[in-house]
């Protein structure tokens, strides 16, 4: 879940050059003659005299003292068992685990890129958090959360022997680790910690060592000290260092327009009325109706049935640390909320500096520079260490929780698995902090010597999208076996790689991006190829599936398996129930977040429509959800036997 498609957004505005700037019309629109845009050298001066004061490093070393305490505080508590330093004993609330993922979620690179497409895109940038996250986390939390919960497995890739038999088995549950730890892992870090270095160089003027001589062991310090409790209460004080800075920042750009009214009239009187409309343009290469539909639907088929993606590895480890069932399935939908309103406060002051800095949206200025001058435009000494701080708190999540997840997964689902299965506790948790040190320091090497890592993040995203559609096939058919997993999840990435760099080169050239195409037709053959293996291929042996349906009391078409249990199948209409309750909790969402965003620029007809539809679907979301919980089973046993 990070800035995935936000790069090649980029770069395609690039190309465009003033056609990048696509605001969706309105009824009526109002120009005046711009000001004279500030050209990019003057940009670069602004930024260049962002320098930190005396109160600004107080702030921050405010900040980096704190998560050192946090160390030092939970470091008992955190180092009585694997399960204490890995899991915090599973006792983890679902609000504070969704805190800590939706701050995991942010980083300054998805902080630069989304206020980077506000300036070209207006009010409805939230439709491209929307269409990313909205329905697919709300599937992750109704249809998949509770089952996971169920299993009680120390990681995630620890289902898959769990699930399936023999080698198979053994082969995806390593691979699924390694692929998380030492590709998935790394490239985040290495990009977070690149993302340290960029907030920090142009305020201190560090060089690369010098940012990484000083955040880095404060990082592996507490990591190491406190571990998987001590990264969840960092991330709550990370979150809330977030809102501050941004809130301080979206009272300042009020101020400067003499508040929502007079920043709505500025930026309908310089781009028309479309920049402050609710809804996406009609036609848009990344915000459009038909991409907006493609996003959507894209992310979220498959979610859920994978806790260990390639965009957000750590998932599982807050899914799995959750005290119960119930607590697992709030853990999404409490990281939708909080991510939505993070995503919102951040983007939300960008609207201001279209004004400003009109430059920002003809390409005549680097439009990913927006965040970086609304910081050195509005904040006094003091603020702006806050504001950095929070930058630098929205990349230390991330990287502390990479850290304890890639460590746990190496830990037990390779070297305990595989290496040296009977040692004792302090054997393992030695190793486990070895772990942490090798992947800080490949991720140091990689962002070192790298020029953009997260082009590396893109690539493997794209990669690991074609065996999506196995990720569901393997909770919701009883007939889907190792063979067919071992397909989609090396076939898939065979296909894609065949896809992009010959069908779609050679055969079927286009001028145009195909992406999409590439993508789509990557899911749907390796959709059949999997298919095929399954009922080509014998099934798992039916003790390990009557083993496994017992445990998890799976939704989906298990009859033949449930007749022998004494369980009765769920069947497929518990799906589609699941389904409608995912779609109405986006809904609320998404209204949630529009009525905020019309708030910003005092467009109250419209804040008092979406804060109805936000009323009357989050009390629908509230009773449909728990009658659907029930139903499954949560309030009669799932929270004792967690």
């Amino acid at each position: 879940m990070k800035c995935d498609g936000l790069c090649r957004a980029d770069a395609t505005t690039q190309r465009h050059g003033r056609a990048g700037l696509t605001l969706p019309a309105g009824p009526r629109t109002v120009r005046r003659e711009r000001s004279p845009p500030l050209r990019f050298d003057e940009a670069s001066r602004v930024l260049a005299e962002t320098t930190f004061r005396f109160p600004d490093y107080l702030v921050f070393a405010a900040y980096m003292a704190s998560l050192v305490v946090v160390g030092f505080c939970y470091r008992k508590t955190a180092q009585k068992n694997l399960e204490s330093y890995f899991l915090a004993e599973r006792k983890m609330s679902g609000w504070l685990t969704g805190f800590s993922y939706a701050a995991t979620c942010m980083n300054t690179d998805a902080i630069t890129a989304y206020c980077g497409m506000t300036v070209i895109s207006g009010i409805c940038i939230c439709w491209w958090y929307i269409s990313r996250f909205g329905l697919a986390l709300m599937i992750g939390g109704i249809l998949f959360a509770v089952f996971w919960r169920r299993l009680r497995i120390f990681t995630s890739p620890e289902f898959y022997e769990f699930r399936f038999a023999g080698a198979p088995a053994l082969t995806i549950r390593s691979w699924i680790s390694i692929r998380s730890a030492f590709i998935a892992v790394v490239a985040w870090t290495g990009s977070g910690l690149l993302g340290i270095h960029k907030v920090l160089n142009p305020v201190l003027g560090w060089e690369k060592w010098q940012t990484y001589a000083v955040v880095v062991p404060v990082l592996l310090l507490y990591v190491l000290l406190s571990g998987y409790v001590g990264v969840i209460v960092t991330d709550f004080i990370q979150t809330w260092v977030m809102i501050a800075a941004a809130f301080t920042l979206m009272g300042m750009v009020w101020s400067d327009f003499g508040g929502p009214s007079g920043l709505y009239e500025s930026l309908v009187h310089q781009f028309g009325t479309g920049v402050v409309s609710w809804h996406p343009p009609s036609s848009h290469e990344y915000l459009g109706i038909i991409g907006i539909l493609a996003w959507t639907v894209g992310t979220a088929v498959g979610y859920g049935g994978d806790v260990a993606p390639m965009a957000g590895a750590m998932e599982g480890q807050r899914l799995l640390s959750c005290k119960n069932a119930r607590e697992a399935t709030k853990m999404y939908v409490w990281t939708e909320v909080v991510l939505f309103f993070l995503l919102a406060v951040t983007t939300l002051p960008a609207l201001g500096a279209m004004v400003r800095w009109p430059g920002l949206t003809d390409g005549r200025i680097n439009k990913e520079l927006a965040y970086g001058m609304l910081l050195s435009h509005y904040l006094p000494a003091g603020l702006l260490g806050l504001a950095v701080s929070g930058l630098a708190a929205s990349i230390m999540s991330t990287v502390s929780s990479n850290l304890n997840f890639g460590a746990q997964v190496i830990l037990n689902d390779v070297y305990r698995r595989s290496i040296v299965r009977h040692a004792s506790m302090g054997h393992y948790m030695n190793v486990g902090r070895a772990v942490m040190f090798v992947i800080m320091g490949l991720a140091l090497l990689v962002a070192t010597v790298a020029q953009n890592v997260i082009d590396v993040s893109v690539f493997m995203l794209g990669l690991s999208s074609a065996e999506i559609t196995a990720n569901w096939g393997q909770w919701w058919w009883w007939r889907f076996n190792g063979k067919a997993r071992l397909a989609a999840s090396f076939g898939g990435p065979a296909i894609f790689l065949l896809n992009k760099y010959v069908v779609f080169r050679y055969v079927f050239s286009a001028e145009s991006d195909v992406g999409y195409a590439i993508v789509l037709s990557s899911i749907a053959m390796t959709f059949v190829l999997w298919v095929l293996v399954a009922l080509f291929t014998k099934p798992d042996p039916e003790e390990k599936l009557i083993a496994f349906y017992k445990q998890a009391r799976p939704l989906g078409w298990w009859a033949p398996i449930a007749a022998k249990t004494g369980v009765p199948p769920r069947g497929s209409r518990p799906i589609l129930q699941g389904l409608g309750i995912a779609i109405l909790g986006a809904v609320m969402v998404a209204a949630g977040t529009i009525a905020f965003s019309k708030a910003y620029v005092g467009c109250w007809a419209d804040l008092s429509l979406f804060a109805a539809v936000f009323a009357a679907t989050g009390l629908a979301f509230k009773l449909t959800y728990g009658r659907f919980m029930r139903s499954l089973g949560v309030d009669d046993g799932d929270a004792a036997a967690a």
